[in-house]
């Protein structure tokens, strides 16, 4: 049964924002690496861009303390009225979030002390324009930080794809995953969008997590995966007619993978945590 493939992530719908918590484990994995390497001060002013729900928004302010001031940002309304709620019930009275896009702040220049993203640049239409806009609103010798996965992510999943889409009969879409695959970013790619926005690249470090599943079925089936990644997986195939059919050949594989391992299905998540100074 491929069911997962009708799924339909309605962001319009208020009740999504209500259990996009459901998300936070694959967040704090990252959520983790920022927190390792970032530069906590009192008396900051700073900013989580691409907040979402809260995270890690409300955690740097338990971070931080009650003599910084945190903003976050996000263009999901009910992402933003969610985060406003959690702050409130928490009672984080040092917390400001506005609903906006992150290409265009309503923020002052030089305004910010810290900049924070996490999980956020990726998943931006324009980076480029985003880390502008970061740049324009720190203030000078201020920090930006941001954490992503990168090339190579979910290789296990992303190679049994390859096979499956051979073996159907579907090479000729390989290019088009191969091509979906190269867009997660590369450390030489980060640096890159730092030093285009004029910022100076003063830290970074890598790490690998693993995500772990019992079998290909739970993996296909899990909210991340239909959240996050599914119309990517499925865009390969996109006007073929084909999906459901290499779909269940695909999961059989998965399947069969898990059980090689004691560990069932065991997925590569490489992470880097970049962060910059405006000169």
């Amino acid at each position: 049964m491929t069911d997962y493939l009708d799924f339909q992530a309605d962001f319009a719908n208020a009740e999504v924002a209500e259990t996009f918590d459901d998300l936070s484990y694959w967040s704090s994995m990252f959520g983790q690496l920022l927190f390792r390497h970032l530069p906590l001060a009192p008396r900051l002013t700073c900013l989580d861009v691409g907040c979402g729900t809260g995270f890690p928004l409300l955690e740097l302010a338990d971070r931080l303390g009650p003599t910084c001031t945190i903003h976050g940002i996000d263009s999901w309304d009910h992402a933003v009225e969610r985060c406003r709620l959690k702050a409130r019930v928490r009672g984080n009275t040092n917390v400001q979030v506005a609903h906006g896009n992150a290409a265009k702040m309503p923020y002052d220049d030089s305004f910010f002390d810290l900049i924070v993203s996490n999980l956020g640049m990726n998943n931006f239409d324009e980076p480029a324009a985003v880390m502008a806009e970061c740049r324009r609103v720190c203030k000078p010798g201020g920090r930006i930080a941001l954490t992503t996965n990168l090339v190579g992510h979910m290789s296990e999943f992303y190679r049994l794809y390859e096979q499956t889409l051979i073996d159907t009969g579907n090479a000729d879409r390989v290019a088009q995953l191969q091509q979906h695959q190269a867009h997660r970013a590369t450390i030489e790619g980060l640096h890159d969008l730092f030093s285009g926005a004029g910022l100076e690249v003063t830290d970074h470090h890598t790490d690998t997590f693993s995500l772990r599943y019992a079998d290909g079925s739970a993996f296909l089936r899990a909210y991340l995966s239909r959240v996050g990644f599914l119309d990517g997986w499925m865009s390969v195939l996109r006007g073929t007619g084909r999906e459901a059919r290499v779909f269940e050949d695909l999961e059989a594989r998965l399947n069969r993978k898990s059980r090689e391992r004691e560990e069932g299905l065991c997925l590569s998540i490489p992470a880097a945590y970049v962060e910059g100074r405006r000169p």
